[in-house]
């Protein structure tokens, strides 16, 4: 299914039921979501008014910093995102976003050795959207083992560093294959065509601004930023 369905349907779907999600700072529910004939989708929804307020970011916009990253994800056609949507929900306005089913017994760390070539363009994205919170929980296996990269909602902010568990893949040389990739990304943001306006409407001028720069850099010296275990880890691991 592609992911244009599952946002629509995440957006028209109505919630029947909710449950607290109680593994996170901020308020998160899985919600059973039903459209025509019954079909039922699971998400996971995230209200804006129970985001608890942080130092390094303003509080009310981490939906829309979540939603962004997903817009990145789509015009790269990776890593995997879940699908993702701003909507109203039982508890006001928050994302809405595609439930992966997995078992949360798998994490980055016991991931790694089988899925290694995955899980650089997830290093490579965090790097691009300044991912401040990537814990191994955040990288998930599903089903059809697929690797799946959730909880970007602490990015694009400039003042802040990137925070990452992935220290294999400290300085590692990026393909010229990805490397073409991103520079047609600089290319559509400095001329402002769709993407830009994309993300125009998620995230401030400066923190755009910010993403192109940084963007470039990762551009001109083709891998991933110099990484340091005393500076570049989030808290918990895990």
């Amino acid at each position: 299914m592609c992911d244009s369905n599952i946002e629509e349907k995440l957006i028209n779907f109505s919630v029947k039921s909710i449950r607290e999600i109680r593994n996170g700072t901020n308020k998160v529910f899985l919600c059973e979501m039903f459209g025509n004939h019954e079909e039922k989708i699971l998400a996971v929804y995230k209200p804006i008014k129970g985001e608890r307020p942080l130092s390094d970011f303003f509080t009310g916009n981490l939906s829309l910093r979540e939603l962004a990253s997903y817009e990145i994800s789509k015009f790269f056609g990776w890593p995997n995102l879940p699908p993702l949507v701003i909507r109203d929900g039982p508890f006001g306005i928050g994302s809405f976003q595609k439930f992966i089913d997995h078992d949360p017994k798998n994490n980055y760390f016991n991931l790694f050795n089988d899925h290694q070539e995955k899980l650089k363009l997830v290093i490579i994205f965090d790097s691009i959207i300044l991912n401040t919170d990537r814990k191994a929980g955040s990288i998930i296996l599903d089903s059809q083992n697929k690797i799946w990269a959730i909880d970007q909602a602490l990015t694009f902010n400039p003042y802040t560093r990137l925070r990452t568990v992935m220290f294999e893949y400290n300085q590692m040389k990026i393909s010229e294959d990805i490397i073409s990739q991103i520079k047609f990304l600089i290319q559509q943001l400095e001329d402002k065509g769709d993407i830009y306006i994309t993300l125009s409407e998620l995230l401030s001028k400066e923190e755009i601004d910010s993403l192109i720069e940084r963007t470039k850099s990762i551009q001109r010296k083709q891998k991933i930023p110099s990484l340091d275990p005393y500076y570049n880890v989030p808290y918990p691991l895990i």
